[in-house]
Protein backbone atom coordinates (compact mmCIF):
# COMPACT_ATOMS: atom_id res chain seq x y z
CA UNK A 1 0.00 0.00 0.00
CA UNK A 2 2.87 2.54 0.95
CA UNK A 3 3.93 2.30 -3.17
CA UNK A 4 0.95 3.51 -4.22
CA UNK A 5 0.75 6.53 -2.28
CA UNK A 6 4.76 7.25 -3.09
CA UNK A 7 6.20 6.63 0.39
CA UNK A 8 8.07 3.71 2.89
CA UNK A 9 6.22 1.52 5.25
CA UNK A 10 7.77 3.07 7.79
CA UNK A 11 6.67 6.89 7.08
CA UNK A 12 3.37 5.22 6.39
CA UNK A 13 2.86 3.06 9.44
CA UNK A 14 3.92 6.43 11.77
CA UNK A 15 1.59 8.73 10.18
CA UNK A 16 -1.49 6.11 10.49
CA UNK A 17 -0.09 5.84 14.49
CA UNK A 18 0.22 9.42 14.72
CA UNK A 19 -3.32 10.60 13.14
CA UNK A 20 -4.83 8.03 14.14
CA UNK A 21 -4.15 6.41 17.32
CA UNK A 22 -3.53 2.62 16.20
CA UNK A 23 -2.36 0.71 13.76
CA UNK A 24 -3.24 0.39 9.95
CA UNK A 25 -4.62 -3.66 10.72
CA UNK A 26 -6.57 -1.71 13.55
CA UNK A 27 -7.42 1.20 11.68
CA UNK A 28 -8.41 -1.17 8.66
CA UNK A 29 -10.71 -3.45 11.05
CA UNK A 30 -12.47 -0.18 12.77
CA UNK A 31 -13.56 0.02 9.10
CA UNK A 32 -14.62 -3.47 8.78
CA UNK A 33 -16.53 -3.41 11.86
CA UNK A 34 -18.50 0.14 10.99
CA UNK A 35 -19.47 -1.59 7.72
CA UNK A 36 -20.50 -4.90 9.13
CA UNK A 37 -22.69 -2.75 11.81
CA UNK A 38 -24.36 -1.04 8.98
CA UNK A 39 -25.02 -4.51 6.72
CA UNK A 40 -26.76 -6.05 10.19
CA UNK A 41 -29.00 -2.59 10.68
CA UNK A 42 -29.75 -3.12 7.02
CA UNK A 43 -30.53 -6.58 7.17
CA UNK A 44 -29.28 -7.51 3.92
CA UNK A 45 -26.50 -10.50 5.59
CA UNK A 46 -26.85 -12.78 8.50
CA UNK A 47 -24.31 -12.00 11.42
CA UNK A 48 -23.04 -15.51 10.11
CA UNK A 49 -22.43 -14.56 6.40
CA UNK A 50 -20.83 -11.06 7.48
CA UNK A 51 -17.35 -11.74 7.44
CA UNK A 52 -16.73 -12.79 4.32
CA UNK A 53 -18.29 -9.47 2.77
CA UNK A 54 -16.63 -6.83 5.67
CA UNK A 55 -13.06 -8.55 4.41
CA UNK A 56 -12.11 -10.84 7.25
CA UNK A 57 -10.69 -14.20 6.66
CA UNK A 58 -12.59 -16.17 9.50
CA UNK A 59 -15.79 -15.40 11.08
CA UNK A 60 -14.00 -16.23 14.59
CA UNK A 61 -11.38 -13.30 13.81
CA UNK A 62 -14.82 -11.38 12.45
CA UNK A 63 -16.51 -12.05 16.19
CA UNK A 64 -13.24 -11.11 17.68
CA UNK A 65 -13.21 -7.70 15.82
CA UNK A 66 -16.28 -6.77 16.15
CA UNK A 67 -16.86 -7.73 20.14
CA UNK A 68 -12.98 -5.73 21.02
CA UNK A 69 -14.19 -2.36 18.72
CA UNK A 70 -18.05 -2.43 19.62
CA UNK A 71 -18.02 -4.36 23.38
CA UNK A 72 -20.75 -6.47 22.36
CA UNK A 73 -21.34 -9.52 19.69
CA UNK A 74 -22.88 -9.09 16.07
CA UNK A 75 -26.24 -10.69 17.60
CA UNK A 76 -26.16 -8.56 21.27
CA UNK A 77 -25.61 -5.16 18.79
CA UNK A 78 -28.17 -5.85 17.01
CA UNK A 79 -30.78 -6.36 19.97
CA UNK A 80 -29.26 -3.59 21.63
CA UNK A 81 -29.65 -1.15 18.63
CA UNK A 82 -33.35 0.79 18.52
CA UNK A 83 -35.75 -1.06 16.43
CA UNK A 84 -36.15 2.12 14.07
CA UNK A 85 -32.57 1.55 13.42
CA UNK A 86 -33.32 -1.53 11.96
CA UNK A 87 -35.17 -2.25 8.34
CA UNK A 88 -35.43 -6.46 9.22
CA UNK A 89 -34.13 -8.18 11.56
CA UNK A 90 -32.11 -11.54 10.03
CA UNK A 91 -29.95 -13.62 12.17
CA UNK A 92 -28.86 -16.74 11.18
CA UNK A 93 -26.17 -17.83 13.89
Amino acid sequence: FSSIVGTNTTYLSNAVNNYFGCNFKQLLNKYRVEYAKSLLLEGTYSASSLFRKCGFASQSVFYAAFHKIVGASPLQFLYKAPSGHRKRFKVLL
